[in-house]
This record gives structure tokens, sequence and C-alpha cells, in this order.
């Protein structure tokens, strides 16, 4: 049996999540472990980055925007977040989620970490793809 979500339920996700409240991007380190239906909430993580040019919680993801692009349908894309000034060290995990009931949006697990920065710009830089896709 083929299964087919119509592009204009994904434009309605697409487009209500957009919609939604600030969302924010946390960082953490190595001593977090991602479990599935565990982790699904901000108040649920731990092992939070802690260092100069970090303030907990994260920063305010900028730029969010959705659109549908042909050959990778629906996408939601925003501005790369920085957090210039920094030290800390061990980052392995971007934690996206909104800031209204701290639901987790997306969960990235940094290849090849772990990544440390010592005075100076730690930027996330999201995919050209937009950091969500409902392909």
């Amino acid at each position: 049996m083929a299964s087919v979500i119509p592009k204009e339920v994904k434009k309605e996700i697409v487009d209500g999540w957009v919609a939604e409240t600030t969302w924010k991007v946390c960082l953490l380190t190595t001593g977090f472990t991602y479990v599935f239906g565990t982790h699904n909430t901000y108040a649920t993580l731990t092992n939070e980055v802690f260092g100069a040019g970090y303030t907990a919680g994260g920063k305010i993801l900028t730029g969010r925007v959705g659109g549908y692009i042909e050959t990778i349908n629906h996408r939601i894309n925003a501005d790369d977040t920085s957090w210039p000034g920094a030290t800390f060290a061990n980052v392995r995990w971007v934690v996206v989620y909104e800031t209204t009931g701290g639901k987790i949006r997306a969960v990235y697990d940094l290849t090849g970490y772990p990544y440390s920065v010592t005075s100076g710009t730690f930027t996330v830089q999201w995919a050209a793809a937009g950091l969500i896709q409902i392909s």
C-alpha cells in the first residue's frame, strides 16, 4: 500500500510551526544522551552548556520562515545562530524548542563532536535546505 501526505497538509504543518510562539536554540554537552519519549520539552533536558557568552536557555531563533521548494518539499528555515565572545567546551547537541511550553521541535547530534570555542564565536549554521524538512 502506498502512503502519501498531500502537499497541502505538509504546508499546513510548516505554516503552523512558523506561526507558533518564539523558538529558541540551546546547546547541550557530551554528557547528555537523547532518549525518545523522555526528552520532549526543554525542562527534560540536562547538561546544558555553561560558559562565557552562553546564557541558560540558549538564544532566540531569528528569521524563521516556511516555504516550499520543489526539489526538497516543505521546510522551515532560519538565520544561523551565533554566540559571540564564547568560551565553552564539549558541545554535542543542538536543540530547537518553543518558549511557550518548551516543546522540542528538533534535536541535532553534531557530527564530529565535541566542539569547543575559546574567546571566539560559536555558530550553528543551518543547512541550505532548512533546519526542518518535511519530504
